[in-house]
């Protein structure tokens, strides 16, 4: 067989199959790229994402962590009153939220179980001077002159409600 020369048809198709072949291979090889990077841009936007999640998560626990903080109960088992310039404490289980006190009641909410809530209040009652008077009972706390008409615990889906009803008197007025 003779050797083919250069500038030979058979030359000029043996070199046209290698740059064909050299196409294929760099098209392939930008496939696989363009590929590579689609997958990469991909993990980019998920761990951007799983960012924005955990910054989010992170926000939200450290503002309700303040408001409870703030709140003049919730890490608290005492709960401090003022009226007329003469400070009273009730004691009270953890994790109340302190919402108001007005016209004589303070009012808690909280997620504890309410057979939990009867039991402490019941003990915490047991601890004070009991009256009846007309029918009525009164529980009294001689160091704040302090008179607790009634604890109410009412209990709705998950989170409870707890009303304390009292009253600044001596014990002298409690019954009159």
């Amino acid at each position: 067989m003779p050797k083919s020369k250069k500038g030979t048809k058979e030359t000029f198709d043996d070199e046209k199959k290698v740059l064909t072949e050299k196409k294929k291979r760099v098209r392939k090889t930008r496939k696989e790229l363009k590929m590579l990077s689609k997958e990469e841009q991909e993990r980019a936007y998920g761990i951007k994402l799983s960012r924005i999640i955990e910054t989010a998560v992170i926000v939200i626990v450290a503002f309700i962590m303040v408001v409870l903080l703030l709140n003049r109960t919730f890490f608290r088992e005492e709960y401090v009153g003022k009226v007329d310039k003469q400070e009273f404490k009730i004691n009270i289980p953890l994790l109340y939220y302190f919402v108001k006190d007005k016209d004589g009641v303070i009012e808690f909410k909280t997620l504890r179980k309410s057979s939990y809530d009867r039991e402490y209040f019941d003990e915490y009652l047991n601890g004070l001077d009991k009256y009846d008077c007309s029918g009525k009972t009164f529980y009294y706390d001689k160091k704040y002159n302090l008179v607790i008409n009634s604890i109410k615990v009412e209990k709705k889906i998950a989170i409870k409600t707890v009303l304390i009803d009292y009253e600044i008197k001596d014990a002298d007025e409690i019954c009159k």
